[in-house]
């Protein structure tokens, strides 16, 4: 398994080899981009130790603690739960390939950290209670410590001092480390030794050695050593001793990736030598100093990460090299205001405001005798360089510098710019202003020309093919020579590019450059890019069209590129697609914006340089190397309404009534930390990706309870996704009325309301169907009565008259026998009359309601050929009085009916006593009713279905009367149990079924 690791490990280091560069050897130190942390920016002093482990983390060992840095943010390590380290005071790390991590201790203690666990070892352990220098780890996977009680290595959680019969030498064990052979060598207090792979025993070198502090693998296999006294140099293992490459005190050495020797020495800053393997009379060796920008010049470790950056730890803070992709020129200490133009073989020729004519090439600085200042050069297209300042015009023809002509002005003139058309007519514009021309070596003023702007001198002009000449005005102005044809250009054309800085003429047309933008004039009109006051695209002085088509813009806010593909469509979009290279990419100021300029040009061997106010730079387009390495992604924190919570355990349970969270997270790119671009997504809340830019924290507020999963993907400076990111559960409590519990108990309370409610209307109908019952019985009474005392007893009366006067006619008189029957009919008239009358006031029937509807039968079967059955069903129960009444006169009409008109052979009553019903059936078998009386609800005249509705409605009841011709007909009445019963029934524990039949023929059963 250990072994396994180890060759992990090798795969590990080569792999990431493979993916990034190492710096430059070719560069000075002082090209690469350099950063330092001091105690200032947050940095920890007296940094002992460096480590970069799988997950990113640059972590630093220092006198006062563990710290991990991202690229942004500095932060102390202490261990979870309470598993403090040991001691504070640091003096060695060792990264795993599985990503723990081995941190030694002074005075005896060596902690191992991997997942947010750490195994704390000691004395108990079996480890010498003394300074633990270095670590190592051989191919059979033993870890080694050296201590400064000697040699100890690991073995089943155990440390073990080396056993004799190993033969290491010395009592001190200074150093370990482990080559690319697996051989492992030892520094002791006086000597070095080496256990080669798969032997038991160390073989002592016959080399007499200081104290060592390092040791490190050249590309050739060598072993080069740091001596605390003496300083860097190779072991050699036959022969005498080497003198130091490096003489000063070390304490750090590392080869980086390209075989480039680094060393952090002990009062001299860093040290570099780019070919150490060179005799060395012929090593060059650089410095960087604490003079030159370094946190401090007493160093300790040095460290390459994965992305091929340089680190340095020293007494003060941390300092990083890194590779950018814009070379500055190292140009002599002051010089400022650079006018350039591209020389030949790829130089670049810079005059400035207070150096002589410089030549910048791949070799040394060159300069040439020509005096500063120099403000405007111009190559034309004889490759002739044309140089001019205050002291006049210069001619380089062939590398040979030669003087033209003082300027065609007494006293002091700038030149702001200098152009060679086609027919050999050289034009300069000066400040004083004015614009001139010198042909045949006589000057001429060009003046009082109608398209020129008065009183001013162009700041840029550039001779086109065609043979004109362009020229470019402040505030949005230009004229196009062309022989003795002048046009002008404004802002009615659709020029808006405020003062005119930069004419180039590119592939389709000449591109303009402003201070407020870009323009393009092409196909005889112009296009500007509307951009707004933010825009990359302002203070444009220097413009490169290359011959693959790209753009090259040298503006206020960096250089842009923008490829060719989409230079086609750069004013068809509100946004253009461009890459910028600035001051993170080594960019040492700002364009000139006024003299001199332009400020960009294309040398001869594809390099791109570009003038600021502060130096010179260039860009090899071919040779742009992009960072391949996605970030790792890490979330750090989150907070919840201020309580801080740490992310690295599990899913975050927040408690009930969370509103505010603040999730921190990184990505550990660690070249330009400055430009990652991250997104996030909280699952179950965001319904897409959210673009977070360069900001580190995520902001939530009220998202509710539920289960969500915050998610965070991450880009390197070159755009390169880790889309795999990483992600923290997160489950928010519910308060107890945001539980699905309380939901389902509000619903049943809310259904429980309704139902109450529902009773309640049931009583309040049921009391308004008895009171209009009482209503109307009682209102019957008052009929009856005076029925009774007045139509009653008024027939009555002249019933009697009547038959006064029949009986004084005698029996014989004519008419006598009429007269009596007459009579006779009135007195059965009266009888039914006072029937009727004794009817309404009578209140309530007798009995119960079903033994009425039995009596009912038994008084129709008799008279007609039709069987007659009732039957009940349920637990009778006490029907209110006025209800039983109603459901009784429902019951006979139907009745009456089925025997009278339905011609049916069988009826049947059903009376079903429910707990929430009475349910009153009547049906018969015979020839059923019309569909149009159903449509209708009755017959025309007949008022026996009006009547059973009206009763029914009266009582709160549903009737429901279906029939079919043939099929006989069905009259349903349903009243509610609140309404028919006296009390509120109880659900029966029992169901009766009761019936009986009566069959015509005036046969009873």
């Amino acid at each position: 398994m250990r072994a396994w690791c180890a060759t992990l490990a090798c795969a590990w280091l080569v792999a990431y080899s493979q993916l990034a560069h190492a710096l430059d050897p070719q560069r000075q130190i002082a090209q690469f981009h350099h950063t330092a942390w001091t105690v200032r920016e947050g940095a920890p002093g007296q940094i002992t130790a460096l480590a970069q482990t799988t997950d990113g983390y640059l972590w630093l060992g220092t006198q006062v603690g563990l710290y991990r840095f991202d690229g942004v943010a500095f932060e102390r390590y202490d261990p979870p739960d309470g598993q403090a380290f040991p001691a504070t005071s640091i003096s060695t790390l060792y990264p795993t390939p599985d990503g723990g991590l081995w941190i030694g201790f002074r005075y005896g203690a060596v902690s191992f950290l991997r997942n947010q666990q750490v195994t704390h070892f000691g004395e108990a352990q079996g480890l010498p209670t003394s300074t633990v220098f270095r670590f190592a780890q051989t191919p059979d996977g033993r870890l080694w410590a050296a201590t400064f009680s000697g040699l100890v290595y690991l073995r089943e959680g155990r440390w073990h001092r080396v056993e004799a019969e190993w033969q290491a030498p010395g009592t001190q064990a200074r150093s370990v480390f482990t080559d690319r052979e697996g051989t492992l060598w030892l520094a002791t207090e006086g000597a070095l030794a080496r256990l080669k792979k798969g032997a038991r025993s160390f073989e002592t070198l016959d080399i007499r050695v200081g104290r060592i502090s390092q040791m490190a693998q050249a590309p050739d296999g060598s072993l080069w050593i740091a001596e605390n006294e003496s300083g860097v140099r190779r072991v050699p293992l036959e022969g005498a001793a080497s003198p130091p490459v490096i003489a000063a005190p070390s304490a750090g050495l590392l080869f980086d990736r390209d075989g480039t020797l680094w060393a952090g020495t002990m009062g001299e800053g860093v040290q570099r030598v780019a070919q150490p393997l060179q005799p060395l009379r012929n090593t060059m060796i650089e410095q960087f100093r604490q003079d030159d920008g370094l946190s401090a010049d007493y160093l300790l470790p040095v460290l390459e990460d994965r992305e091929g950056n340089l680190w340095a730890g020293s007494s003060r803070g941390l300092d990083r090299f890194r590779h950018t992709n814009v070379i500055l020129a190292m140009l002599p200490d002051g010089a400022q205001d650079f006018a350039i133009v591209a020389g030949a073989d790829g130089a670049l020729l810079a005059g400035s405001r207070n150096r002589p004519l410089m030549i910048l090439d791949r070799g040394p600085l060159r300069e040439l005798d020509l005096p500063p200042p120099l403000t405007a050069a111009h190559r034309d297209r004889d490759g002739i360089v044309w140089l001019g300042g205050p002291g006049g015009l210069w001619a380089l023809r062939d590398g040979r510098l030669a003087p033209v002509t003082p300027l065609p002005v007494s006293g002091y003139s700038g030149v702001q710019a200098i152009a060679r058309d086609g027919d050999g007519v050289l034009w300069v514009s000066l400040n004083t202003p004015g614009i001139h021309r010198l042909a045949n070596g006589r000057w001429q003023q060009l003046r009082g020309r109608k398209g020129l702007p008065p009183g001013s001198s162009p700041l840029v002009m550039l001779p086109t093919r065609d043979g004109a000449v362009w020229m470019g005005y402040a505030r949005d102005q230009i004229a196009i020579l062309h022989g003795d044809d002048i046009r002008a250009l404004g802002r009615d054309d659709g020029l808006a590019v405020g003062n005119v800085t930069a004419l180039v003429e590119g592939r389709d047309g000449v591109w303009i450059g402003g201070e407020r933008g870009l323009a393009r004039f092409a196909q005889g009109r112009v296009r500007s890019l509307q951009l707004p006051a933010d825009s990359p695209f302002r203070g444009i002085t220097g413009i490169i069209q290359t011959r693959a088509g790209d753009l090259w813009l040298n503006g206020a806010r960096g250089v842009l590129h923008v490829q060719a593909a989409d230079v086609a469509t750069i004013f068809e979009t509100a946004t253009p697609r461009y890459e910028r290279f600035d001051f993170l990419d080594g960019m040492p100021g700002v364009p000139a914006q006024f003299r001199p300029i332009p400020t960009a040009a294309e040398g001869g061997d594809g390099r791109l340089w570009f003038a600021t106010t502060s130096g010179v730079v260039s860009i090899d387009p071919s040779a742009i190397r992009r960072n391949p390495l996605a970030p790792p992604v890490a979330i750090l924190s989150l907070a919840a309404d201020g309580q801080l919570h740490s992310a690295t355990a599990g899913t975050m349970q927040l408690p009930a009534g969370t509103r505010n969270l603040q999730i921190a997270y990184t990505a550990l790119s660690l070249s330009i930390p400055e430009r990652v671009r991250f997104r996030y997504k909280l699952d179950g809340y965001d319904t897409d990706w959210q673009d977070a830019g360069t900001r580190r924290t995520a902001f939530y507020n009220d998202p509710g309870p539920g289960t969500y999963t915050f998610r965070v993907i991450a880009a390197n400076n070159d755009g390169v996704w880790n889309e795999v990111g990483a992600a923290l559960p997160v489950v928010i409590a519910p308060r107890y009325y945001q539980t699905a519990w309380f939901l389902v108990l509000c619903v049943l309370l809310g259904v429980a309301l309704l139902w109450i409610a529902y009773l309640l209307r049931l009583r309040h109908l049921s009391v308004q169907i008895r009171e209009r019952l009482h209503e109307r019985h009682h209102e019957r009474e008052r009929i009856a009565r005076e029925l009774h005392d007045t139509l009653l007893q008024s027939v009555q009366g002249l019933i009697l008259r009547f038959h006064a006067v029949s009986q004084s006619l005698g029996r014989d008189a004519p008419g006598h026998a009429a007269m009596e029957r007459v009579l006779q009919r009135a007195d059965d008239v009266l009888a039914e009359a006072r029937d009727r009358v004794l009817d309404l006031r009578r209140a309530r029937m007798s009995g119960e309601l079903s033994e009425a509807l039995a009596a009912l039968g038994e008084d129709l079967v008799p008279e007609h050929a039709t069987e007659f059955r009732l039957e009940m069903e349920g637990e009778p129960r006490a029907l209110d009085g006025l209800v039983r009444d109603e459901l009784y006169r429902v019951a006979r009409e139907a009745v009456f009916n089925a025997f009278q008109h339905a011609q049916a052979g069988h009826v049947e009553v059903d009376l079903d006593y429910q707990a929430d019903a009475l349910h009153l059936r009547v049906r018969d078998d015979g020839v059923g009713l019309p569909e149009a009386v159903l449509r209708a609800g009755g017959r025309q005249g007949h008022w026996g279905l009006y009547g059973m509705r009206e009763r029914a409605q009266r009582i709160g009841g549903t009737l429901a009367v279906t029939s079919a011709a043939g099929q006989g007909t069905t009259v349903s009445l349903r009243v509610p149990a609140s309404v028919a019963y006296r009390v509120a029934p109880q659900r029966p524990s029992r169901w009766h079924r009761v019936g009986r039949w009566l069959r015509g023929g005036g046969r009873r059963r």
